[in-house]
């Protein structure tokens, strides 16, 4: 996937979901319900057993339907295997110029995080598709996304942490590109329950107040 590819995607879809679970196979199920709930960009937290399994049976089951990557990358053996597996763009908490170079040689977009004024400028300055502000609800949430877009207009912030269903149109509003929702749709409760119809609803109404078309 190039960069405008995932760019294009984003600008339409507007949400990723971030899923982390316990098991491959709740990771798995849950994605799907996030992916019938209309959320079409799907991050597996590689801190879930069998991560690189579920993006592999993900798009094996879904194909070009969705636009699914690999989340929490932090080594070089953990974006090979996530690229082996097919993911389709590599989101890290941090920002690494060599983890990045890697991403460059194998095709496969980078999305990066970053905090403070001074990290989105200089991870915006590496050339990436997307910055992940994260986490955003730690210093002042929406607020906090509208000085920082206020004055570094041009970056593609997609906000995390702390982002539920009573904040998502602020963000928005204070000119986020995206938002990625991982506990505020995955809930303990529904995970250990099996609650998917939960979380296919709750993903609905993600979808809505992110004004998806």
């Amino acid at each position: 996937m190039k960069d405008v590819e995932l760019i294009n995607s984003v600008a339409a879809l507007r949400v990723f979901a971030v899923v982390r679970a316990r098991s491959a196979e709740t990771a798995l199920r849950a994605a799907e319900a996030a992916i019938v709930g209309g959320i079409k960009l799907i991050e597996v937290a590689l801190g879930t057993p069998g991560s690189f399994r579920v993006i592999s049976d993900l798009l094996h089951r879904y194909g070009d339907r969705v636009c699914i990557g690999a989340g929490s990358v932090t080594t070089h053996d953990q974006m090979d295997r996530a690229i082996k597996s097919g993911a389709q763009f590599i989101s890290m908490p941090h920002s690494s110029e060599t983890l990045i170079e890697a991403c460059r040689r194998s095709l496969v977009p980078p999305v990066i995080g970053a905090l403070t004024p001074t990290e989105v400028a200089t991870a915006w300055s590496m050339g990436v598709p997307i910055v992940t502000l994260f986490p955003a609800s730690s210093l002042g949430g929406p607020d906090y996304v509208a000085a920082i877009t206020s004055r570094l207009s041009e970056v593609r912030l997609a906000v995390a942490g702390g982002v539920g269903p009573e904040n998502i149109v602020d963000y928005f509003n204070a000119g986020a590109f995206a938002i990625s929702v991982g506990g505020r749709l995955f809930t303990n409760g529904d995970l250990k329950n099996e609650n998917y119809a939960a979380i296919a609803e709750r993903a609905r109404g993600i979808v809505r107040l992110a004004a998806v078309s």
